[in-house]
């Protein structure tokens, strides 16, 4: 009977066939590399023109163990392998390791690493196996796609290279050999292995494995990390004509195809957990533009969540289900954290359970107005939430697809929402955070072949019933609109009510200022026709005063009109708002419009005034009473007419609060009587009476509170209303000033942490050139045998001043740098370097425990460096006046506490929180800005600082400082 054959067709469908896109072909090949106990993992495109680059390639790297070219053959050019199904998973530690911990196996089926196939053709891989040499091999999968071939009519070269001179040679060597599987025309039957529709392809595949070369920075960039070191080890691909959607991620700009790809690979292991609970890789996408302008694909949108990020969530959910519909956690609703149990009611069957797993989601508001977070924060959380908000599945600390990206939305969160968006609560993109399974706990859940989510078998549909029921029972119970507990909703609504008061005035002060300008365009016009009626109405006056006899009558009517021209004057002149500061431009335009007024009141004005005097003359005693009394009258009726305007106002505001006011009084008393007549009608037992007690109570408690936040606050200023005080030029005192100093402190803050670090380096410089010209001086004196050493000299004082401008460069722009791990050793020998001088001459003893030496922090270099410097430069300072001087760093693992302690003088108990506000400093000339800005750029970083003198961390008896994660 005769064997199986197996078509190449077959690996063609089991490898590229089988992968879905492709983020999910490099996160398949990065997980072999993480099994691989790779530390490392990169995907990198180098652009045409980067160095002279004809045509841009593709490479994947992992450090891993590589393969030695029996593994080449025995395993990865064997489909299926079963090596990891062996072990469990589980390797034992030593040399097949690194002599790293065993890691639980990512792959499983053996076929992952035809991912590759995806990427593009041809293809050249490069493998080293600690203590072997370098392996190569060369293909191009679309060889794969001639249906005729069976596998083992395919030829697949692979040599090894023991001399980096001769890779080149080697390389083509490889393409030649490759190509031997084209010299065969016929199978043995006799029909010919290309057929005419495949003639094209098989074209295509010569004229690219002819064509293709190693660039000249081959050796130097792509295998520098693999081959220069006897003990180096790892695997890359490198792909020489890369698939078009790799090659459509460098633009710059974003479009759907980029986000679709960097959303998809961000997160690839769980960044949600705790650095030391996280899987040991590290991922990076670097896209070779040219020299010097690297960018790094998936941080270049904003980098992904980190667990500092519950922080700034308004909604933090955690627990375990434990795989049969129950849960077990709670709940953190803004401040409060409360308990929360759930029990899923559907039928329950073994046949179904999916294992237990840890849950931890974030949730923040959509509106700014609804989060307890300030407008800085909250854009910092709602940028990444925008671009990565989901609930992203892990599998043993690696990343499930499709979960996670913004299309998939697997339990429905926005269904619901569309039916009823108020009851259902929960929006699939605005929450962040993760489930995680495991291989062994959750082995009922499966992924699909294709590694494109999970089975749907019975599991995964009990799996998704209970994640929904859950949701949807948090929703009713505590954040829809119908929520049974109260919580959640008051702390919104109060949050919501007091961004809604200080957005009505702010569109009170808009609207304030968009009429005064508009006034200010008016005006000009009204002005314009007023001074045309005033010049004719003089004109005739004058024209009828000058009569041979002047008759009282013709006159009055003119007089008239003037006098209601005058009354009118005052109506031209724009009423400035004392509660709001016009704009520059505004003011600008008004002092233009006051220049008009100054001129008419100056001439036309004056020559009325001149005109009346002799019309005066000209009229009777009698005639010039009548004119006075109409002049009173006039005057009279203007004032009363004002005043009776205000009164109505008056009266239409009382009279509408006043309604308000009675409609929430009896809103109030009919809800505490509602209340009442409802636990009355349940009391059937004294238990009843006792707990409706307690019910009436909480009613009362909380309507105590709603009068206290609604009426009582109207009620207090209406009190405090008084004609001696201008309210509104108060309010619009305090305004001005706020807006002035909020402008002040956004310009200044930046040059602020700038001028720290300046002013504590500026000494530094004086002295390094102090050095400088002294060894130059003695350079030109000395013997010539003695140059050698004085231009050593020279050159390590120019050097350490290099060094000391380094430090102060990276301090310029701490907003664009990202958080890595920092060491607390690195950071101590930064400090010395730095404070060498000051050490030496001051006689200080400067330490560290080893405790604090082998902490670490994850933070903003820049930041910590900053902060540092700035403590132990006051401690410098402070030590002056002591004789036993000494700077100690510890760190207490029990509270994840760094302290920072001197033995100079010690904080009076009533300084130790003064000290980091702004501007207030104890040290002579001291501007108290460093303390300042070190709290606020640490809180930034999710880091706190105080400063005590309690003795279990106070060791020294002086100052010491406390830095400490915020949690």
């Amino acid at each position: 009977m005769p064997p199986f054959r197996t078509k190449a067709r077959a690996v063609d469908l089991l490898g590229k066939g089988q992968i879905a896109d492709l983020p999910t072909a490099i996160t398949e090949l990065w997980k072999n590399g993480f099994d691989a106990y790779a530390d490392n993992l990169t995907a990198e495109i180098y652009l045409k023109g980067y160095r002279d680059l004809p045509e841009p390639i593709f490479v994947m790297t992992d450090d891993g163990k590589g393969m030695s070219n029996k593994d080449i053959f025995d395993k990865w050019l064997v489909l299926g392998t079963d090596s990891k199904s062996r072990t469990n998973g589980v390797d034992e530690e030593g040399v097949e390791t690194l002599f790293k911990k065993p890691r639980i196996k990512a792959g499983e089926k053996g076929i992952g690493r035809l991912s590759v196939a995806f990427l593009g053709s041809p293809m050249l891989m490069l493998t080293k196996k600690l203590g072997y040499n370098l392996q190569a091999m060369y293909f191009d999968w679309r060889l794969l796609e001639n249906y005729n071939l069976f596998l083992d009519d395919i030829q697949i070269p692979v040599i090894e290279i023991e001399d980096l001179d001769e890779l080149r040679e080697r390389f083509e060597d490889l393409k030649n050999e490759f190509l031997l599987n084209f010299k065969k025309v016929k199978d043995i039957d006799g029909n010919p292995i290309w057929e005419k529709t495949q003639i094209s392809l098989k074209d295509r595949i010569i004229k690219s494995t002819t064509k293709v070369q190693l660039p000249e920075f081959f050796e130097t960039e792509i295998l520098s990390n693999i081959i220069d070191l006897v003990d180096d080890h790892g695997t890359k691909f490198v792909i020489f004509e890369p698939e078009e959607q790799i090659l459509n991620l460098i633009g710059t700009a974003d479009n759907n195809d980029n986000e679709f790809v960097r959303t998809s690979l961000a997160g690839f292991t769980n960044q949600f957990k705790e650095k030391k609970d996280r899987l040991p890789i590290s991922t990076s996408f670097p896209i070779h533009r040219e020299t010097g302008n690297d960018s790094d694909f998936l941080n270049q949108a904003g980098n992904f969540f980190v667990p500092e990020d519950y922080d700034l969530a308004d909604i933090v959910i955690e627990g375990n289900f434990d795989g049969d519909g129950g849960f077990k956690g709670k709940l953190k609703i803004y401040n409060e954290t409360i308990s929360y149990n759930f029990t899923n009611s559907r039928k329950k069957d073994i046949r179904s359970n999916y294992g237990a797993f840890p849950i931890k989601l974030g949730y923040s508001q959509g509106n700014f107005n609804e989060s307890k977070l300030e407008r800085g924060l909250y854009d910092k959380i709602n940028r990444k939430v925008e671009k990565y908000g989901a609930l992203y599945l892990y599998r043993d600390g690696f990343r499930v697809l499709p979960y996670g990206r913004p299309e998939y939305d697997f339990l429905e969160f926005e269904k619901r929402r569309a039916l009823r968006a108020g009851t259902w609560f929960f929006g699939h993109r605005r929450m962040f955070g993760f489930i995680e399974l495991a291989r062994k706990a959750n082995e009922n859940l499966k992924d699909k072949s294709s590694r494109e989510g999970l089975i749907n078998n019975a599991p995964y549909r009990a799996f998704k019933n209970d994640l929904e029921a859950f949701f949807m029972d948090l929703a009713k119970e505590y954040f829809g609109s119908e929520a049974k507990k109260s919580l959640f909703l008051n702390k919104k609504n109060e949050l919501k009510d007091q961004s809604e008061a200080l957005k009505k005035d702010k569109k009170r002060e808009t609207e304030a200022k968009k009429a005064f300008s508009k006034s200010l365009s008016d005006y000009p016009v009204r002005f314009k026709k007023y001074q045309e009626e005033y010049k004719r109405l003089l004109s005739e006056l004058q024209s009828k005063l000058y009569k041979s006899k002047v008759i009282y009558q013709e006159l009055e009517e003119l007089l008239e009109s003037i006098q209601q021209l005058d009354l009118e004057f005052k109506n031209l002149i724009p009423q400035v708002s004392k509660a709001y500061q016009p704009t520059d431009l505004q003011l600008d335009r008004l002092y233009k419009y006051e220049s008009e007024v100054i001129e008419f009141n100056d001439t036309i004005k004056r020559e009325s005034e001149e005109l009346l005097i002799k019309v005066q003359k000209e009229l009777q005693i009698k005639e010039l009473k009548i004119e006075f009394v109409k002049q009173y009258n006039r005057y009279h009726a203007e004032l009363e007419t004002v005043l009776y305007q205000n009164k109505q106002n008056l009266d239409d505001k009382f009279r509408a609060i006043t309604r308000e006011f009675e409609n929430k009084t009896s809103s109030i008393l009919d809800d505490l009587k509602f209340s009442k007549e409802d636990l009355e009608s349940s009391i059937l037992s004294k238990d009843d009476v006792i707990n409706n007690t307690i019910s009436i109570k909480r009613k009362f408690e909380q309507l105590s509170e709603q009068v206290s936040a609604e009426i009582t606050p109207l009620v207090e200023h209406i009190k405090k209303l008084s004609f001696d005080i201008d309210e509104e030029l108060v309010q619009g005192a305090y305004r001005a000033e706020y807006e002035n100093i909020k402008y002040q402190w956004e310009q200044t803050r930046d040059a602020a942490q700038l001028g720290i670090a300046v002013e504590i380096i500026d000494h530094e410089f004086n002295v390094l050139y102090s050095q400088i010209n002294s060894v130059i001086e003695k350079l030109d004196s000395e013997i010539p045998q003695k140059i050698t050493v004085l231009f050593n000299n020279l050159k390590k004082s120019f050097k350490s001043l290099e060094d000391k401008y380094g430090l102060l460069s990276p301090l310029y722009r701490i907003s664009g740098i990202n958080a890595k791990l920092i060491t607390c050793k690195s950071i101590f020998e930064y400090l010395k370097d730095f404070f060498e001088r000051k050490i030496r001459e001051d006689d200080i003893t400067f330490s560290a425990s080893k405790s604090f030496l082998n902490h670490s922090l994850e933070i903003k270099e820049p930041v910590i460096h900053t902060v540092f410097i700035n403590l132990v430069n006051n401690a410098i300072y402070w030590l002056r006046s002591v004789d036993e001087k000494e700077v100690s760093f510890d760190y207490k693992k029990d509270t994840g506490e760094i302290l920072i302690m001197n033995s100079g003088l010690k904080i009076e108990e009533h300084r130790l929180n003064k000290i980091f506000e702004l501007f207030y400093s104890n040290r002579p000339g001291g501007r108290g800005i460093g303390l300042f800005l070190s709290k606020q750029s640490l809180a930034d970083n999710y880091f706190e600082i105080y400063a005590t003198n309690d003795p279990n961390y106070n060791r020294l008896n002086g100052a010491c400082f406390v830095l400490k994660p915020i949690t």
